[in-house]
């Protein structure tokens, strides 16, 4: 039992090789500069509004694990606890992540964490903060389920259970580990003493652990609703999957991993500068990966190069899986797989390195060519995570700007609403909301592409009013069924709000139309 004692624990920590303590404070370093903004003011967007004392919908969606991860550390929105563990849960991923790429050098391992945290998606994990140490732990589980499965046989079965337990918390993130399970494969067909056969094994093993870990998690979804007694609304969105529109699924994974030079992707790439530095690093990869495979054709190992071709050819479609649930609409948190675009950059840079012929490392011009890429790999990955954590903080003030100008605008309908003739502590209040907008006000952002960011709008009127007039503005009146006033001869005459009018008492009751 000494193994198990505090001080055995401390020794054990000081025997993590020193490159993923890199990688831990890269994240740490990051992650303070790109979100220490967030985690020091409260700027809830609507959701987070209506889900400030809870961990949001939980079985409905198929997040039975949920409940679990609010037992652990609460179910409120607390942006410095929340913040703060879920930079914690970010960093050991990435203590993970730099063994599965085998990255070694300190700068590169540093450069992993940072763009890891610093990665558009995590800005909107945070914009939902209640249930951004859920996202994270997620994100934790997936990386060990990688590492997992290259520990033998009890490790797949530990890799089953972090897939299922993934995917209870939040099924978006699910494609980190198929990419990450084939870019491994791909990694060891380009080894000196790569053997086809044994990576085609090892894949047909990861294919198991991929279907044994949904399945799971089917199986424990499906006795947590039936022991609700609730209906998955996950579940029917699953059967909108259609078998023959799976080209058609696949040829949009691909399309959205390569064409973020085109268009803003969904939140990911929103200026041009973001645009040049993600397909930079895309199609730099992909000339390091035609390096690699040449380098094993040298070695005459054509069958391992062609294998490692193919698995790295499904790199997209793992990143992107979420592509294949047939859905019209994704939202920017289910794009965190690109991430691992710069990171694999990295490990390729690393890889090119570290592979190379050593009979040609005394040569002048090779040599200067392998420190220039070197160069080049930190420079566009440096850059583009720094961009992401400046892009991040103008994401915070445009929301603490929003926010700010909302409790502005219902703190005057508040005061005029306790300003009506007849009003008491007792009078209901009506919202009756219609087409159009008040011109008086400014417009939610100043960047509107960042409306895809954060993937929510945050509107004036939303379902979250009643939220902020309750938690800001200290005003919980009892609220009445619009669909009783709407049709009323003396509310349809009504102008809409702020037009004089668009505030009186009917019956009893104060209307507010907008």
């Amino acid at each position: 039992m000494e193994g198990w004692t505090p001080e055995a624990f401390v020794g054990r920590l000081k025997k993590i090789p020193r490159r993923q303590w890199y990688a831990f404070a890269g994240v740490w370093l990051a992650g303070l500069f790109a979100h220490g903004y967030m985690f020091a003011n409260k700027l809830p967007n609507p959701d987070d509004l209506v889900c400030l004392w809870d961990k949001g919908v939980s079985f409905e969606l198929g997040r039975w694990a949920l409940p679990i991860v609010g037992m652990l550390d609460g179910t409120f929105s607390s942006p410095w606890m929340l913040g703060l563990l879920s930079m914690l849960l970010f960093s050991i991923a990435a203590m993970q992540l730099v063994e599965i790429l085998r990255l070694k050098s300190p700068l590169f391992c540093a450069l992993a964490g940072t763009s890891m945290i610093a990665f558009p998606t995590v800005v909107c994990m945070f914009a939902y903060m209640f249930t951004s140490d859920a996202y994270t732990l997620a994100v934790l589980l997936c990386i060990l389920a990688v590492r997992f499965c290259r520990k033998g046989l009890w490790g797949r079965l530990g890799a089953v259970v972090c897939i299922a337990f993934s995917l209870g918390l939040y099924q978006a993130f699910f494609g980190l580990v198929p990419a990450l399970l084939v870019y491994d494969l791909f990694l060891q067909c380009m080894e000196p003493d790569a053997r086809a056969n044994r990576v085609f094994v090892t894949g047909l093993c990861d294919l198991a652990v991929l279907a044994g870990g949904s399945g799971l998690y089917f199986l424990i979804n499906y006795l947590a609703c039936t022991a609700q007694s609730v209906n998955t609304e996950f579940s029917g969105r699953m059967h909108e999957f259609s078998i023959g529109a799976l080209p058609e699924y696949i040829h949009r994974a691909y399309e959205w991993f390569f064409y973020v030079w085109r268009d803003p992707a969904n939140g990911i790439t929103e200026t041009p500068s973001l645009r040049f530095l993600m397909t930079s690093c895309e199609w730099l990869g992909i000339l390091l990966i035609l390096v690699l495979a040449v380098r094993q054709l040298r070695r005459k190992k054509a069958l391992e190069a062609g294998l490692g071709l193919v698995m790295i050819a499904l790199f997209p479609i793992g990143v992107n899986l979420i592509c294949l649930a047939g859905q019209s609409y994704i939202h920017t948190l289910m794009f965190y797989p690109m991430c691992l675009v710069p990171l694999v950059f990295l490990s390729l840079c690393e890889r090119w390195n570290t592979g190379r012929d050593p009979q040609a490392a005394g040569v002048p011009l090779l040599v200067r060519l392998h420190n220039a890429g070197r160069w080049v790999c930190v420079c566009l990955v440096a850059a583009l995570a720094f961009l992401y954590a400046r892009q991040a903080n103008e994401i915070y003030l445009d929301m603490q700007i929003n926010h700010s100008r909302h409790v502005a605008y219902w703190t005057s309908i508040s005061t005029q609403i306790r300003s009506l003739p007849g009003f008491s502590e007792w009078t209901e209040v009506v919202f009756i909301y219609e087409d159009g907008w008040d011109r008086s006000t400014p417009g939610q952002w100043k960047h509107e592409n960042f409306n895809e960011l954060i993937g929510v709008r945050l509107d004036y009127h939303s379902y979250a009013d009643r939220y902020l007039l309750n938690y800001y503005l200290g005003y919980a009146p009892h609220y009445l069924d619009p669909a009783d006033y709407i049709d009323r001869p003396e509310v349809r005459e009504m102008p809409a709000y702020p037009d004089d009018g668009s505030i009186r008492m009917v019956e009893g009751a104060a209307v507010v139309k907008f």
